[in-house]
């Protein structure tokens, strides 16, 4: 099966290192562990990181011919944790990732894939547009999964809305359900049969420490964290997550199984450094 994860791709700088990241990134790259044929459509710049990123990424085994350079430098984060590793983020403006162009191969490619997975941070700047016609030329049975990842200030409801209506499947987490509760003028209780009234038809909700309920119409799972032996840091767990759920649903397993797998993968990359980690076999397997 084949997926894409297209917007930005940029290293996440910690105090004391660096790490390959952006949620479509990581997406991408737990998407080829899992053994699907993996995507990133993106942009880098013409610098020693883009060359690491490219580099870093084959070594995943993703494939990044859809990765586009232009002038502009390879994007980088600034990482500060807390005491319980929780990330708070600091952008570079006006990376490569911001300008990625619309082109004819990306027409060609956009229908070939099974499952699409984006965001709102890469719609900050040019690239919104490119995102939007990708999606639009995806096939209609395809899974475009939309991963809120709200990162101040780089969106607004605007951009929300018109993402979801571009979406099939919504993932987020217990933070950003009272935003975009305030976003669709509603309770936050309201928002999942809300979204499953309309075209979404799963939401997927991550409540951190609590683990994890999927939502579809007519059904609900939930299931608690995975094990976790030491907290390192939980930059990428959500997107681990993410790219667990995509894999599980492309292989039509059930909605227990999928969310408890879930939860055990992000445990994992809880336990080490940086969002895309090797996982171990018996992760990579379901």
């Amino acid at each position: 099966m084949k997926t894409a994860a297209i917007g930005e791709i940029l290293f996440d700088r910690f105090p004391d290192r660096d790490r390959l990241g952006g949620a479509p990134c990581n997406v991408a790259a737990m998407l080829s562990q899992f053994g699907l044929n993996s995507f990133l459509i993106s942009a880098v710049g013409r610098d020693r990181l883009a060359e690491r990123a490219l580099a870093e990424l084959a070594e995943l085994g993703v494939n990044t011919s859809a990765v586009q350079t232009n002038e502009l430098p390879t994007g980088e984060v600034r990482v500060s944790l807390d005491s319980h590793g929780k990330p708070t983020y600091t952008f570079a403006e006006k990376s490569a990732w911001d300008q990625i162009c619309w082109t004819p191969a990306l027409a060609e490619l956009a229908p070939t894939f099974d499952a699409v997975c984006f965001g709102t941070l890469a719609q900050r700047n040019g690239s919104a547009e490119t995102i939007r016609t990708f999606l639009r030329h995806t096939r209609e049975d395809a899974l475009r999964v939309f991963d809120l990842n709200l990162r101040a200030p780089y969106y607004d409801r605007n951009v929300v809305l018109e993402t979801l209506q571009l979406a099939n499947m919504l993932k987020l987490n217990d933070e950003e359900l009272p935003i975009l509760a305030g976003f669709l003028e509603v309770k936050p209780e309201e928002v999942i049969p809300r979204l499953l009234a309309g075209n979404i038809e799963l939401v997927a909700l991550s409540l951190g420490p609590e683990g994890a309920e999927l939502h579809r119409r007519g059904e609900c799972s939930r299931a608690p964290a995975g094990e976790l032996e030491k907290m390192v840091d939980s930059v990428g767990a959500g997107d681990s997550f993410t790219a667990t759920l995509i894999a599980g649903l492309l292989r039509g397993l059930p909605l227990d199984r999928i969310n408890r797998h879930g939860n055990r993968v992000a445990s994992y990359v809880c336990s080490q450094h940086g969002a895309t980690p090797p996982l171990p076999d018996s992760l990579k397997e379901f």
